[in-house]
């Protein structure tokens, strides 16, 4: 798991003065978590809703289980929707702290696969 000083001090150089915006990086991050063959929406499209929860834990609550859950949930409500159902959002976790760790390490690569 990644702390909460590493999240916030990458989310400020991206967002400060001269930073690139942190939806790129997300988007990225999306892209090695295999986000791409969900189709829609993009990773470009669901970075920028990301980039809230990111901003809201970083300035207002400070709490990365929260930011987690929420990511989580994105994720559930967002992907695709397998057999007419949907799994807990807690089946998300997983792929949400996978996500945190790209953001975090500034993972610039882009996955060769995509997850199934």
């Amino acid at each position: 798991m990644i702390r909460l000083d590493a999240l916030s001090a990458r989310f400020r150089a991206d967002t400060g003065l001269g930073g690139g915006g942190a939806a790129l990086a997300l988007a990225r991050g999306l892209e090695r978590i295999g986000w791409r063959s969900v189709r829609e929406p993009t990773p470009e499209v669901l970075a920028s809703y990301l980039v809230m929860l990111l901003d809201a834990c970083v300035h207002e609550h400070r709490d990365l289980g929260a930011l987690t859950h929420g990511i989580a949930a994105v994720f559930r409500d967002a992907g695709p929707n397998l057999d007419g159902g949907l799994p807990p959002i807690e089946a998300y976790l997983p792929a949400a702290e996978e996500l945190l760790q790209h953001y975090v390490n500034n993972d610039m690569s882009e996955r060769q696969t995509p997850i199934p």
